[in-house]
């Protein structure tokens, strides 16, 4: 028994080898066909990360074949069977071991003549380590069409760079939403909508980041836009300008100069100098009285805000009446007012602020929706102009004395040029003009509307001769004032840019006061 013990771990040891060289082909060629078919599957549609998917199934296919290796193995009868073919024992082994536990007069002998054969016999030869010549020249020809597929380019890889490059877009998107909700939330001066404004630029970086593309992305900023606009009071605009107008009319009297630099300096700090002007109505002459009474009376006609007007002309009147109680009480409305405009602004500096952080998302997205549009979505500067121009088009001219004017317009990245026709001892005018034409999908800006209640009016033309006519400077101060504070208002910019504005013309205001008539 022993020795047949001894012949069963022999060949049990060899088919083992046999088995592993034969079943490592069958790992190599799966492996080989993996690698294969990942590459292709690649070079059809994007597949992130291939090279790495590729790499886990080399692993894989020698792991099931390694256990297929363990599952396969043969008994002990198979392994005497197969040497007694192999080698032409004529199934000596097979019958010994199939008899090892009988004693009959002949089995002694049987096997004492089946252990001679094997003594004699080379037992690792009945299981020869061979490699199948056709798996190895498939696992050649897999190795060298994968090794191909590898190094040559693939149509992919400019998808799956696009794809990076408008994660990273959206990524940068959304991080500009953030920082904007975050300075809302740092804000020295919060204000009631500050939630609403932070829920609402929550949900936008929410929606920015899980779009599925910059075109889609963009489609979150108008609508959050939209809900942060409808926070704003409407009438904000007609209440800083009645303010801003009271400034100007109190600017012009001895009594009211300090209220007006408060209001101009920042509706908070006006509402308290209106208030101290109120509690010193009754120390004042009779003429800053009538003075302060006109220019209340002016402020009042001039006041878009209805209750502001009702209290600038209650206290105008009450001036000249000499009721200096009731008229404190309407200024203490007005400052009111004031307090109130005070908050509002500071809602729009929020309000400003997230759409600014949204405008900053919007001109990411919209970048990368251009490169991805032109095919260059992996090239973050690929839509990089020359030129430093970014209108449609541009046009250059130029006047000689003869009233030459010439024309030029550019398209694309070239430049145009036109020269002016002479007149009288005019020289010919020439003008220049370059500028990047616009594509299908950029964004083209166009002028805003006129102000309302601002003259569109062309100048009249002057005749042969004729000089340019010139308005007092007192006269035109106001106008332009208006339009500046107007187009503020009706822009969602910081207030601190409004009071550089109103800062600016009451210094003019100054300046034109201290000119002597």
């Amino acid at each position: 028994m022993g020795s047949l013990d001894a012949i069963i771990r022999e060949l049990r040891t060899a088919a083992a080898r046999a088995r592993a060289a034969r079943y490592a082909v069958h790992g190599l060629v799966a492996a080989a066909g993996w690698v294969a078919a990942v590459l292709i599957v690649a070079r059809l549609t994007p597949v992130e990360r291939r090279a790495e998917a590729a790499v886990v199934g080399i692993p894989l296919a020698l792991a099931v074949a390694a256990v297929a290796w363990l599952l396969r193995r043969p008994n002990a009868a198979v392994l005497m069977r197969l040497a007694d073919f192999r080698l032409g024992l004529k199934e000596r082994l097979s019958t010994a071991w199939e008899r090892r536990t009988e004693s009959g007069p002949l089995d002694g002998v049987q096997r004492q003549d089946a252990l001679r054969q094997a003594a004699s016999a080379r037992l690792a030869s009945a299981f020869p380590v061979r490699v199948n010549r056709g798996e190895a020249s498939l696992v050649a020809i897999l190795a060298i069409f994968s090794l191909a597929l590898a190094l040559l380019p693939n149509p992919m890889d400019q998808v799956l760079a696009q794809r990076q490059a408008d994660r990273t877009s959206q990524a940068k998107a959304a991080k500009a939403v953030q920082a904007a909700q975050k300075k809302v939330a740092d804000n020295a001066k919060p204000t009631p909508i500050d939630p609403e404004v932070q829920r609402i630029l929550q949900d936008a970086q929410a929606k920015i980041r899980e779009a599925g593309g910059p075109r889609k992305a963009l489609e979150t900023i108008t609508p959050a836009e939209q809900q942060l606009r409808r926070l704003t009071d409407p009438g904000t605009p007609a209440l800083s300008s009645s303010a801003q107008n009271l400034a100007n009319a109190l600017s012009g009297t001895a009594a009211g100069r300090s209220a007006a630099q408060a209001i101009s300096s920042s509706p908070a700090k006006g509402a308290q100098s209106v208030r101290d002007l109120a509690s010193q109505l009754q120390n004042l002459s009779p003429k800053d009285r009538e003075e302060l009474a006109k220019a209340l009376a002016k402020a009042a006609q001039q006041a878009q805000n209805s209750t502001m007007r009702d209290s600038l002309s209650k206290a105008s009147s009450s001036l000249q009446r000499g009721d200096t109680a009731a008229a404190a009480q309407a200024l203490d409305g007005v400052a009111s007012q004031l307090d109130s405009l005070q908050q509002q602004e500071n809602s729009d500096q929020a309000v400003a602020a997230a759409i600014n952080g949204l405008e900053a998302a919007r001109q990411e997205l919209a970048a990368q929706a251009d490169r991805d549009a032109r095919g260059q979505g992996g090239q973050p500067n690929a839509g990089a102009s020359s030129s430093p121009g970014a209108s449609p088009g541009a046009s250059g001219s130029g006047n000689g004395n003869g009233n030459g004017t010439g024309t030029g317009t550019g398209n694309g990245t070239g430049t145009g040029t036109g020269s002016g026709g002479t007149g009288g001892t005019g020289s010919n005018g020439s003008g220049t003009g370059s500028g990047s034409g616009a594509r299908g999908t950029e964004r083209i800006y166009v002028p805003g509307q006129p102000v309302p209640g601002q003259s569109q009016n062309d100048p009249t033309p002057l005749g042969p001769g004729q000089d340019v006519p010139l308005s007092p400077y007192s006269q035109v101060i106001q106008a332009y004032q208006q339009a500046a504070l107007d187009a503020t208002d009706q822009s969602l910019i910081p207030g601190s840019e409004r009071d550089l504005v109103r800062q600016y013309f009451s210094q003019l205001g100054e300046q034109s006061g201290a000119t002597p008539k």
